[in-house]
């Protein structure tokens, strides 16, 4: 599912592109020539998003749930921005061969990310209301997950409860506050993606954005491995690679700059 909804991104960002070609006259009145208005550059940015997430781990079999989130940034120039994003959603999904489980898995997710404006960075002249960027980082999530039996919905596994305690991992860096109780497991995220921005008034954007998850845990699903056991926290890390998940969401952006 997911290969279906990436190429629809990567369709419409074409087709933007394309509709681009007809050069746009530069604001300056004169040629064709990228022309940086003063007026349009508008470096901070506030949005907010809304989705569906996508899970690829144990439980693989589609169960898409809801996500939400705010985005603050910065743009050092009309290529190059910085954001500091939050999530709040949710995972599922589930499998009948071996496991008969479903899952879901609340979390809330911080993500610090670079922005690259390709539209702007390689276009000669004077780009369209259109853009297509590119975008990476690093983050931490927190979440909590439980599997329950297909047949009769009972919870069959779970990642935290009053006997979970702080992997062993993390105790290098010294004890923790509570070595026990643990009720949300936090782990690091890689996030990668794209987004497809088009303007529709001085102030505001509206987007198309999907990202894509690389998550150091193979419990996202309540589940780690060819097993039934509960993956709690000191169970967090196993051989199987590690779990993964995605979003496409649509964005509303509000561009502005601070008073001096």
């Amino acid at each position: 599912m997911h290969h279906y909804l990436l190429g629809t991104l990567l369709i419409i960002a074409t087709s933007a592109v394309n509709a681009q070609t007809r050069r746009m006259a530069s604001s300056n009145g004169i040629s064709q020539k990228k022309s940086y208005d003063r007026n349009d550059y508008l470096p901070f940015t506030l949005s907010i998003k809304s989705g569906l997430t996508q899970f690829f781990g144990e439980l693989n079999e589609q169960d898409m749930r809801g996500v939400s989130g705010v985005s603050i940034g910065r743009a050092f120039n009309k290529n190059i921005s910085l954001h500091l994003d939050y999530h709040s959603g949710k995972l599922g999904g589930q499998k009948i061969a071996f496991f008969n489980s479903w899952f879901v898995n609340a979390y809330n997710s911080v993500e610090l990310m670079a922005k690259w404006n390709l539209t702007e960075q390689f276009s000669h002249f004077e780009p369209g209301k259109a853009s297509f960027s590119i975008y990476g980082g690093l983050g931490i999530i927190h979440f909590s997950a439980n599997a329950y039996d297909l047949d009769n919905n009972q919870l069959l596994r779970f990642t935290n409860s009053q006997l979970s305690a702080r992997n062993p991992h993390f105790l290098r860096w010294g004890r923790p506050k509570s070595m026990a109780n643990i009720k949300k497991t936090r782990e690091g995220l890689l996030p990668l993606g794209t987004s497809l921005d088009y303007k529709l008034l001085r102030h505001w954007k509206v987007g198309l954005d999907y990202r894509f998850y690389f998550v150091r845990t193979d419990k996202l699903d309540a589940t780690s491995g060819m097993r039934v056991i509960n993956p709690e926290e000191s169970e967090s890390y196993s051989d199987t690679p590690n779990d993964k998940f995605s979003f496409i969401a649509v964005t509303l952006t509000y561009r502005f700059h601070l008073s001096h």
